[in-house]
């Protein structure tokens, strides 16, 4: 297994000038590097350096005064959002027809499926890995990488990448669950291990090949109360050349407090909300949200085949991150800045919470939709994002979903009660 267990002298340097050859770093970048005791350099050419260790805190200092060094810093650990477990090992029965999750509906992606449900979309989820053999998930998991261990597959050993996965993408087929978009592709990016650990390079490296394989859309369901330079440059390549990055906003439960990588601008930082359209207890707030989603009590896809249901701000991320899918599937002639001003101005405001708990509002797949159906996206999309805030927004009268409720069971899939 690959370590970064001594955590303390593992560190990212990141240079002024350009380092690399293709993906090889140049020999003069090498040899500065080992003059300085630098051991197990392994590059990162996204952010145009390298991960590696030092034995000694006189190496590090004596480095970071060499003129090529633009950024060193420790090669932190980034864990998971602590999450709320209701239940586990729900076994579903096959049936006749499937259960529509209350935060699916409650967002209004199942009004746009006879549209559009992802088709052609990528999405990657860094966490823990996927179920790849989850029957709910399997048909739509496209690809995926173990960074944790690279010699295995993207096997989730914890639980919690499936269960976001499900959210996004899990399969319609009268079967389980459906996710908000069904149509998509899942890529199993394991970033953390078994406890939900992992470490900053890691993830710039994640970012970097989700680069490679075209990825649209990045799903992150971890944070750090520490930020990172080079991980916030990673962030702004990937986005610079077109990919969403969504992310959870943490559960600390209090203001000030949205976590990293969230808190960087070109994040969608995501917090959560109840079934009554409260912020839930444990969301973390700030300036940094722009949107929140259903997070309470969350019915998806667990390991081994079977269904979970979680409360986090990570449920509420995968919502947001297959509603992106979601509006982009209809419109992919859009690029990923027009996208996201659609969501943020068809969100809908909670008249109960504040800017800084909510954003733009609860993000809505229906109204979303609308706008594009309506063929005025170019007319809205000049508006620049989050221009509107509190009273000023304006929204559609009449779609504001009523308290939820069993269907008739129809073939189609029924809405959770």
């Amino acid at each position: 297994m690959k370590l970064f267990a001594q955590e303390k002298i593992s560190n990212i340097v990141l240079f002024k000038k350009p380092a690399f050859d293709g993906k090889e770093l140049r020999r003069e970048y090498q040899d500065l590097l080992r003059k300085h005791g630098a051991t197990r350099i392994e590059p990162l050419p996204l952010v145009n350096g390298v991960v590696c260790n030092f034995s000694l805190g006189i190496q590090l200092q004596a480095l970071r005064e060499e003129e090529e060094v633009a950024v060193l810093e420790e090669n932190l650990q980034v864990k998971l959002h602590p999450f709320e477990v209701q239940s586990k090992n729900i076994f579903l029965e096959q049936e006749s027809y499937q259960i529509i999750p209350w935060g699916i509906h409650r967002i209004g992606a199942d009004q746009l499926w006879s549209q559009a449900t992802g088709e052609g979309m990528k999405v990657a989820v860094l966490d823990t890995g996927i179920d790849l053999h989850h029957p709910d998930l399997q048909e739509n998991i496209a690809g995926g990488v173990n960074f944790v261990e690279p010699h295995l597959p993207p096997q989730d050993d914890n639980g919690h990448g499936s269960h976001v996965s499900g959210t996004i993408a899990a399969v319609k087929n009268n079967y389980g669950v459906v996710g908000a978009a069904p149509g998509a592709k899942l890529y199993a990016v394991k970033v953390l291990n078994h406890k939900g650990e992992g470490y900053f390079a890691d993830v710039i490296r994640a970012l970097g090949w989700c680069l490679e394989q075209g990825i649209q859309v990045v799903n992150l369901s971890f944070g750090s109360n520490t930020p990172s330079k080079a991980l916030h440059e990673a962030i702004r390549q990937v986005t610079d050349k077109g990919m969403i990055v969504v992310a959870a906003a943490g559960n600390d439960g209090t203001t000030r407090s949205v976590d990293y990588p969230a808190a960087y601008p070109e994040v969608v930082a995501v917090g959560a909300v109840d079934e009554q359209n409260r912020l839930a207890s444990f969301s973390s707030q700030g300036p940094e949200i722009n949107l929140v989603a259903p997070g309470t009590r969350i019915l998806s896809t667990g390991n081994g085949g079977l269904f979970w249901r979680l409360s986090g701000t990570s449920m509420a991320t995968a919502h947001v991150s297959g509603i992106v899918a979601l509006i982009w599937s209809m419109a992919p002639q859009l690029n990923s800045g027009q996208i996201l001003r659609t969501l943020y101005s068809s969100a809908e405001r909670l008249s109960d919470l504040t800017r800084e708990q909510q954003g733009a509002g609860m993000v809505r797949a229906d109204l979303a939709g609308k706008k594009l159906s309506r063929g005025k996206e170019e007319e809205e999309l000049e508006t620049p994002a989050m221009e509107t805030t509190g009273a000023d927004q304006v929204h559609e009268p009449g779609h504001r979903f009523p308290p939820l409720h069993f269907g008739p069971l129809f073939r189609e899939p029924v809405r959770e009660q």
